[in-house]
């Protein structure tokens, strides 16, 4: 069970006196440049239609900062380059834009590809995906403006599925205890069909189905681990989240994650050890296995039929049947029903399931014909060889009581029975014990987030009454209880991004001087916080007569660009605005 923990504003963080945003008529330096080469920019196809692929297509951010260095910036060109940006430059006529990086590109139709994602692991090593289901590992140098070091990759794998498209949430390297080796570690999100998703349980029990949720959002967790100059394959993770997913990072030292979702969620897959709730015990008397039948079977000289019955209305998606050459395992949601040893290796691609009324069949066809199978599994007493699919049904037990009457019907409950599932709530998942440890529920909307220091996960920006609060995730290694501190407040940006509806992207600096909201096209609204040095003059309270410091200003900008803006990246002093030709570059604040 997950420890409720609560999300508590500083009070002294907070500003019950503020008194609204001035409209500021000033104007700011904005600097164009034409981009080298256009920047990618897909769309999802026909079958992508759901409304986490229109998330993670339409709010992808094109441009990516580096917590390491605040002097560049990156984006990735529709031919696949990655370019590097000398963000001092970008107020000459002049603008640097190197490409340090061509990723392989093995196919020319893209269709149903993610856009390539770029995240910075370390201050010398990045993660990139190709968008199409190729990750690379990738060694950068050291990352200056001035710095020519062209990246080399060190690690290309297909890990997460063979043209399966994932986008890169986050990142972050390691060091073991013991100092002698390094732990990468790579959350990747993929948005796939229910039926292609591998899972060890069944995803009913996250409440998903071909009509409700015919596509499901995974949370991919890599762990790659690097000794002696070379990476190696650790570990797989994957994460069911049936509502959509949309915040998530790895906690410093990297045995841990922080999400943001709606619940149910919970793992349903690990490359070292099976999730599923294991088997009862199935060691058992002579006299225990008469009276207590778990499967019935049968053969001939082709093949062996093995009989499981299930409550009647049990769904493909209960259930997970795995065949392998000498192995067979069946889990009913989550709790394994049967698992073993065969008697006798058998050919998986000629073998097969079904499930008719709560009924499962399982067919699997001999490579060895001339054997006569003595036994199902090694040393499982619960199975009862019988004569045929008729003799079967007189042994029929069902695993669940599905043949008693409910004990209310749902058209009994009242409105104040309903449970609430529009409720996002921030997870801290614990990757030694697959649990999750600590949920807090968010009684704001999430609003944004944003990069924090080298080492750190993202911090992320809810509504806090009509404010915004920045909550920085903590990592392990404080000797306290984990939770997320409250590092800073953003003016009425809660009040202020409800009635912004065309926005796009909302972005503040490290410094949270401002914050700036894009639209889709053309506007960019930017908020000074009264605490900015350079917000304006001072000025008088006319009824009182008190003088006044820096106030909070506003300012709209109207970008000259026709184009959809793909990216936005803001730093103390620039915010960057890109789109599919273009970068803008607005001088925020003076150095």
């Amino acid at each position: 069970m997950e420890q409720l923990f609560e999300l508590r504003p500083r009070k002294d963080l907070l500003d019950p006196t503020f008194e609204g945003y001035k409209l500021s008529l000033d104007s700011l330096p904005v600097y164009k440049h034409e981009v080298p080469v256009a920047v990618e920019h897909l769309k999802p196809n026909e079958e992508q239609f759901s409304f986490q692929h229109v998330k993670t297509f339409g709010l992808h951010n094109h441009l990516i900062d580096d917590p390491w260095s605040d002097e560049i910036a990156f984006f990735i060109s529709k031919d696949l380059q990655i370019f590097k940006i000398n963000l001092h430059s970008l107020v000459s006529q002049s603008p640097e834009f190197k490409s340090v990086w061509q990723i392989p590109r093995y196919l020319e139709n893209r269709d149903g590809w993610f856009n390539a994602s770029l995240s910075f692991s370390g201050p010398e090593l990045a993660v990139v995906s190709d968008g199409g289901g190729v990750l690379h590992v990738v060694d950068t140098g050291v990352r200056t403006p001035t710095n020519s070091h062209l990246w080399q990759a060190k690690l290309s794998s297909e890990v997460l599925g063979k043209s399966d498209p994932f986008k890169i949430m986050h990142s972050m390297l390691n060091a073991t205890e013991n100092k002698q080796s390094e732990t990468l570690s790579i959350l990747a999100l993929k948005v796939e069909s229910i039926d292609k998703v591998e899972s060890q349980i069944a995803l009913s029990v996250f409440g998903c189905s071909e009509k409700e949720t015919p596509f499901i959002s995974c949370l991919e967790w890599v762990q790659y681990e690097h000794v002696d100059g070379h990476w190696s394959f650790k570990q797989l993770k994957r994460l069911a989240i049936p509502h959509g997913l949309d915040y998530a990072s790895v906690l410093s030292p990297g045995r841990a994650l922080c999400l943001i979702a709606r619940e149910p969620l919970g793992i349903i897959f690990d490359s070292n050890k099976d999730v599923a709730a294991p088997l009862a015990n199935s060691e058992m008397t002579q006299y225990e296995a008469e009276t207590k039948i778990a499967y019935t079977w049968t053969e001939s000289p082709e093949e062996v039929t093995v009989w499981m019955t299930f409550d009647r209305q049990t769904s493909k998606h209960d259930l997970v049947v795995k065949i392998e050459s000498q192995a067979l395992k069946v889990v009913y949601k989550n709790q394994t029903h049967l698992v073993g040893e065969l008697a006798h290796p058998i050919s998986v691609g000629s073998s097969t399931w079904t499930l008719s009324d709560g009924k499962l069949e399982v067919i699997l066809s001999k490579i060895d014909k001339s054997l006569s199978w003595n036994h199902l599994i090694q040393s499982d007493l619960r199975g009862r060889k019988v004569l045929d699919a008729d003799t079967a049904a007189d042994y029929e037990s069902p695993a669940e009581s599905g043949g008693r009457p409910p004990v209310f019907s749902s058209e009994q409950l009242e409105e104040c029975d309903d449970m609430p599932m529009d409720e996002s709530c921030v997870f801290r998942f614990d990757g030694e014990t697959n649990e999750f440890t600590h949920k807090a529920i968010l009684s704001g909307q999430l609003l944004f987030f944003t990069q924090s220091a080298p080492g750190l996960a993202p911090a992320f920006c809810l509504r806090h009454d009509v404010d915004g609060l920045i909550w920085q995730p903590m990592g392990d290694e404080l000797e306290q209880s984990w939770g997320c501190l409250h590092t800073a407040a953003l003016q009425a940006l809660g009040y202020i991004q409800a009635s912004k509806e065309q926005r796009k992207f909302t972005v503040a600096p490290p410094n949270m001087s401002y914050v700036a909201l894009c639209d889709a096209f053309s506007h960019v609204y930017i908020y000074r916080q009264s605490n900015c040095a350079s917000t304006g003059v001072e000025m008088v309270h006319r009824p009182t007569g008190r003088r006044v410091g820096n106030i909070a200003r506003q300012q709209v900008l109207n970008i000259d660009s026709s184009e959809e803006c793909l990216g936005v990246l803001a730093t103390n002093s620039f915010l960057l605005l890109l789109t599919s030709s273009s970068l803008f570059s607005i001088r925020v604040n003076s150095d």
